[in-house]
């Protein structure tokens, strides 16, 4: 695998050499690690590897506006498997202007190029690898403005993942596409005030994805539209809890779904954070929506996640966290079901000048209605991390 020596190179000149960057900051993490399943797959490959992540981001005002940016590229090596080494370069822009007194336009954008590989198991029973490159781009615009007695906001979005064919390690084999590529297009708006010493929010969210034709008869994938509305509240008290809770509804439309399919379903969102002292932080999630993009059916997955997290500062410079978190997804074209948790403890002691050493263990565990396809996964890691 070549190494990223053209956007790192690029990282550290802006960083240093150009004078109107000079406030702008360098993010930088290297480690290695191991794991019992490199791919997450039932076929579990025990693997090591060593990771770098290199990222500088700044921000300067101009007259009545505000322009951010960052560029962030990152290498895995897995020495086992060289197909298997992941290389990533991105950039984001952004741009807030103020129209006046009151109301602000933003607008965002991002591209992201990464190449990875993996394996895939024929009906036939042999074992291929292979890697590709799959290209991701964002783009937002979003207005605010306040009045009648709060906040209003509306933001379109599209969001874009471009599949690359997978070149295969075997010779003979030409390369192929296996996997559709999706468009996701959003639009949202609401309205945000003060109630009862917190903030009360509605909501209303229209998603619509694209998929090419021939990549729907190709892959199996067929696109959908969701439309939900939803009512917010969120309130930081004085004993040291802050509780967000949103609900509404949320449907879902398309010509391939099935019949007896419930088109509409509970849409919920709560996060609640408890200060237990100054050395501890409870916090508890709660999610539950329809996802159009990165999932494992054809069409839609209605997901319900559950996540538990704990942080303890055991010394000045030594904190202990622990997380878990469960999440349950029914596939909407297919009559289908999977159930993923996690579990991840992070020893993090702070070294001089904001650098950090972290060692970190973490357990997956997925379980499908087809027991052939369930999988474990044991990692431990180790990384070491800071600014300049």
């Amino acid at each position: 695998m070549r190494s990223p020596r053209g956007p790192i190179f690029v990282v550290l000149t802006l960083a240093g050499c150009n004078p109107s960057l000079a406030d702008s900051t360098v993010d930088y993490s290297v480690g290695s690690g191991w794991t019992s399943n490199i791919f997450q797959d039932p076929i579990a490959l025990f693997a090591s590897y060593g990771e770098a992540k290199l990222g500088l981001r700044g921000s300067f005002d101009l007259e009545d506006s505000h322009f951010a940016y960052g560029l962030t590229t990152s290498v895995r090596r897995v020495p086992d498997y060289d197909f298997a080494d992941q290389r990533t370069a991105g950039l984001e822009l952004g741009y807030a202007y103020d129209l006046s007194k009151t109301m602000k336009l933003t607008l965002k954008g991002g591209i992201e190029y990464r190449r990875s590989g993996d394996i895939v198991l024929l009906p036939s029973g042999v074992l291929l690898a292979y890697r590709k490159a799959d290209i991701a781009a964002a783009a937002s615009m979003g207005l605010t403005d306040e009045r009648w007695g709060g906040k209003n906001h509306i933001t379109a979005a599209v969001t874009s993942l471009n599949r690359g064919k997978a070149h295969f390690t075997l010779r003979g084999l030409r390369p192929t596409q296996l996997e559709a590529g999706n468009t996701l297009y959003e639009v949202n708006g609401g309205h945000i005030r003060p109630l009862l010493g917190g903030e009360v929010g509605i909501t209303g969210q229209y998603r619509t994805n694209h998929i090419d034709r021939w990549e729907q008869k190709a892959f199996g994938q067929f696109p959908a539209e969701t439309l939900r509305g939803s009512l917010a509240y969120g309130r930081a008290f004085k004993n040291g809890i802050t509780v967000m809770a949103e609900a509404g509804v949320v449907g879902i439309f398309s010509p391939h779904l099935g019949k007896t399919v419930e088109r509409a379903r509970p849409f919920l969102k709560g996060e609640l954070a408890w200060q237990v002292s100054k050395k501890t932080v409870l916090k508890a999630k709660l999610t539950r929506d329809i996802q159009l993009a990165d999932i494992d059916d054809s069409l839609a997955e209605d997901v319900r996640t559950v996540g538990l997290s704990l942080e303890k500062m055991l010394t000045e410079r030594l904190k202990f966290g622990l997380a878990f978190e469960q999440a349950y997804s029914d596939w909407l074209y297919f009559d289908y079901r999977t159930r993923t948790k996690s579990l991840t403890a992070t020893f993090t002691y702070t070294l001089a000048k904001g650098a950090t050493a972290a060692l970190e263990y973490s357990r997956l565990i997925r379980r499908e209605n087809d027991k052939a396809a369930d999988f474990a996964v044991d990692g431990l890691a180790a990384r070491l991390s800071g600014s300049f």
